[in-house]
């Protein structure tokens, strides 16, 4: 090609005119058209390899910052998801969890407690079918055993939680007083729970047995669906006295109690609680399950007439 030899799309020529020029003059110097190129671009280069560094030194502290940063964002929990924890419960329960539903969440605000409240042997039979739930609430150990014998409730985060007795509530200006004055004449209907499925129902059943009245007394009884209808039939006149817990009876300026029934006669009332198996909220039906024995949880639940179970 002529001795032209092409270098990244160059004449070569050039350069080795230039090279030949950059001979060594009498002083061993490169002559000034050669060298001053040369050191304005060994300054060019110098001043670029500066940077760098100078980037490099000031990296540390920018990376640090933002490691700083992004590290403090990475460590610190994510802030939680809403949580909306269905929690049925039993029936004697409603006005107690109300508070305690207020102040639970004032301090818990990524927790929305949604109550099933109800009869316990009917909430049990939800759970057993599926229906959504995260703790039980009930009024009745044999309930909750069932749900336990069942694997439906988690053994591990179960415990007997309160106390109640049984009462007989009339209205404001009835004269009965004692058990054995529900057989007179002018007491003619007798509200009770469903023995089958209301804990109250039950327990009141055990007392009438127990007194010997249950079979004498079979014309004059009717039945609710929960302690709180039978509750509303004394407090509406539909019937003339009625079994219900005290801590219901506690709630009502329309009934009086006639007479507390002697526990001697009825299985001890027990509240056990319990986190469903199935819940999709482990974690925040755990927080609230551990909250509900809290001293602050009993003390709110004791002016309602609970007690703590032993």
């Amino acid at each position: 090609m002529n001795n032209r030899t092409l270098f990244g799309g160059r004449d070569t020529r050039l350069a080795g005119h230039r090279r030949a020029d950059a001979r060594p003059t009498s002083r061993g110097q490169i002559a000034p058209r050669i060298w001053l190129p040369l050191l304005a671009l060994l300054l060019i280069l110098s001043g670029c390899g500066a940077k760098p560094a100078e980037r490099a030194a000031s990296a540390p502290a920018d990376t640090g910052q933002a490691a700083g940063v992004d590290g403090a964002a990475a460590a610190e929990p994510a802030a939680s998801e809403p949580v909306t924890l269905t929690v049925s419960a039993a029936a004697s329960l409603t006005d107690a969890l109300g508070e305690l539903e207020r102040a639970y969440e004032a301090e818990h605000p990524y927790v929305k407690l949604d109550f099933n409240f109800g009869a316990s042997g009917a909430l049990q039979r939800q759970i057993e079918q599926g229906a959504p739930a995260d703790l039980f609430l009930s009024a009745s150990s044999p309930n909750m055993q069932a749900l336990l014998d069942g694997g439906l409730i988690d053994a591990v985060y179960e415990t007997d939680w309160l106390t109640n007795t049984l009462v007989a509530v009339v209205p404001t200006d009835s004269t009965v007083a004692k058990i054995e004055d529900l057989r007179r004449a002018d007491v003619k209907t007798i509200a009770i729970g469903m023995p089958d499925s209301v804990p109250a129902g039950k327990y009141a059943q055990e007392a009438l047995a127990h007194a010997g009245l249950w079979e004498p007394l079979q014309g004059k009884l009717v039945q609710g669906k929960d302690v709180r209808q039978v509750l509303q039939y004394a407090e509406t006149g539909n019937a003339d006295a009625g079994f219900v817990y005290k801590t219901d009876a506690l709630t009502s300026n329309r009934v009086k109690i006639a007479f507390d029934v002697d526990p001697a006669g009825y299985s001890p009332i027990r509240y056990p609680i319990g986190v469903v198996k199935a819940t999709g909220h482990a974690g925040a039906a755990r927080d609230f399950y551990a909250y509900l024995q809290t001293p602050e949880a009993l003390k709110l639940l004791s002016r309602y007439g609970f007690s703590a179970a032993q």
